[in-house]
């Protein structure tokens, strides 16, 4: 079920996926994490962008079960805890999005974009009882094959 679908102008090569209580505005990232893709802490994720020209579309859905579309160009999971709206996209043009309360695997894809739009990129959230980091499909800055960090340190 498609939860948000919207055009964001990609800051600082990052989309970003926070609690409305968390405070900052990302986090730290090192050579491990551009090299898997992703930067976590408990309710914040900020997932890594190729540098490119021009907007990104941002779609966001539930769904039973996620698993990497062929077409994808790059394809991660983290575990994600949902209790309550979340601030989704650019680091400073984030949208509300309402994600129903539980424990997720959140899968983040990125396809290639269309005439108005660089990439278009999803994140599926999937309830599961025992969430846990994946790299699913390398590409884009993702040259990692599995998880090398699972802490990131959060932005002053």
């Amino acid at each position: 079920m498609m939860l948000a679908d919207f055009p964001a102008t990609i800051l600082y090569t990052q989309v970003l996926v926070q609690t409305e209580s968390h405070a900052g505005i990302g986090l730290l990232w090192t050579d491990e994490h551009v090299a898997q893709g992703f930067a976590w802490s408990d309710g914040l994720v900020s997932f890594g962008v190729p540098d490119h020209d021009g907007e990104c579309r941002i779609q966001v859905e539930v769904s039973r079960g996620a698993v990497p579309d062929p077409q994808a160009l790059w394809a991660v999971q983290v575990p994600f805890y949902v209790a309550g709206p979340l601030q989704i996209g650019a680091i400073f043009d984030p949208h509300s999005v309402v994600v129903p309360n539980g424990s997720y695997n959140l899968t983040w894809q990125a396809f290639s974009g269309g005439s108005d739009h660089a990439y278009t990129l999803r994140l599926t959230f999937s309830q599961s009882a025992t969430p846990e980091f994946r790299i699913l499909k390398k590409g884009g800055d993702i040259t990692a094959d599995t998880v090398l960090r699972r802490d990131a340190e959060a932005a002053k």
